[in-house]
């Protein structure tokens, strides 16, 4: 009674933790099952969750902006968190979007084909190999792929040599495959400084690190390939039309360079009205081609201009210890949760006895 009553006056008012903590002593041989039970099933449990690793690569883009005025006003605005980097520039993909891109069935699909490696040797072979033969899953996720399985059959991930998977139209079990490869990679992009990161995820700690360099190479060759596809097709129509115009040219002279031998020393006006028709047709070739040859320099140096230059922050590394899960302070957590639930419990039932 004695207890229940300082309970009482623990709760009359204001709290007393004195009280409070007096009456959980008084209770302590209740806490000894729930707190047992609570770190025995979860330490099962976290056993049965595999352990796995993170890289970290980090970008930084370059822009060609419009004007030094602009960027100053950039810079003013970044300071309170806006971005203006991309206002002149006509890009329809800004580092903004990368992490859609990366998230796109068109960037994930080439991945399976990816060729990687684990720490200790035992596997060696494409990305979805490795997924399907060297991931391991709880038990319970298991059993529960294995009942919908049978249900209805996903069928298998076709991997041999040569087979390319359609992203237009994926099977179920290559879909299923995909949505595992996106939830193994992440981009997120820092909205001040444009900053990009590309984390990945792994069972293990080489595979980690080869798939975020590829997935890192992957995505610069793809913004290189957009920010300069205009560029390389402007260039090669100005190719081939310098092709074209030399070859003009070099008639031109052949046909000039002959009627001049077997004219040569003619008097008549007629032959010299037509050498110097041709030497003028000649004269027009060349500087066709000269002009030609002046715009093929200028769209190569704006193909150079063009392709966008990736400064590498952080480069891929295999990381030496593991990520996750973390095992002890998950334990940790859930006991200091049995605990609270259980005092709550004791406090409650004391009060209703009352």
């Amino acid at each position: 009674m004695e207890t229940k009553s300082k309970l009482n006056e623990a709760f009359s008012g204001r709290i007393r933790l004195d009280l409070i903590f007096r009456t959980i002593v008084s209770c302590r041989k209740k806490y000894i099952l729930p707190l047992l039970l609570t770190a025995v099933l979860s330490s099962a449990v976290m056993l049965c969750i595999p352990r796995y690793y993170q890289v970290q690569v980090m970008l930084a883009p370059e822009y060609s902006n419009g004007t030094s005025s602009m960027a100053g006003l950039g810079n003013v605005a970044s300071m309170f968190g806006v971005n203006l980097g991309n206002m002149s520039s006509n890009d329809a993909i800004a580092p903004m979007f990368y992490p859609d891109l990366m998230n796109s069935t068109d960037f994930l699909v080439p991945l399976m084909g990816v060729k990687v490696q684990t720490l200790d040797g035992s596997f060696k072979g494409k990305y979805a190999d490795y997924l399907m033969k060297k991931q391991e899953v709880p038990f319970w996720l298991l059993a529960v792929a294995k009942i919908k399985n049978l249900i209805k059959p996903i069928g298998k991930v076709n991997t041999a040599d040569g087979y390319q998977p359609d992203p237009f139209k994926l099977t179920e079990a290559e879909d299923k495959l995909v949505q595992g490869i996106a939830g193994n990679i992440s981009c997120t992009v820092d909205k001040k400084t444009d900053i990009i990161s590309i984390t990945t995820t792994a069972q293990d700690p080489l595979v980690a690190a080869l798939l975020a360099d590829t997935v890192k190479q992957r995505l610069q060759d793809f913004i290189t390939a957009y920010r300069t596809q205009k560029a390389r097709i402007d260039l090669q129509h100005v190719e081939a039309l310098c092709k074209e115009a030399h070859l003009k040219y070099l008639e031109s002279c052949h046909k000039y360079s002959a009627f001049a031998d077997t004219h040569y020393g003619a008097v008549m006006e007629s032959y010299r009205n037509q050498q110097e028709q041709l030497e003028n047709e000649m004269q027009m070739a060349y500087t066709a081609y000269n002009t030609l040859t002046q715009q093929k320099v200028m769209a190569q140096a704006k193909l150079q201009e063009r392709t966008p230059v990736f400064t590498t922050l952080q480069n891929a590394s295999v990381p030496v210890k593991h990520t996750g899960p973390k095992r002890m302070i998950t334990v940790a957590a859930l006991v200091l949760l049995a605990f609270i639930i259980t005092t709550l419990y004791q406090l409650y039932s004391l009060k209703s006895e009352d």
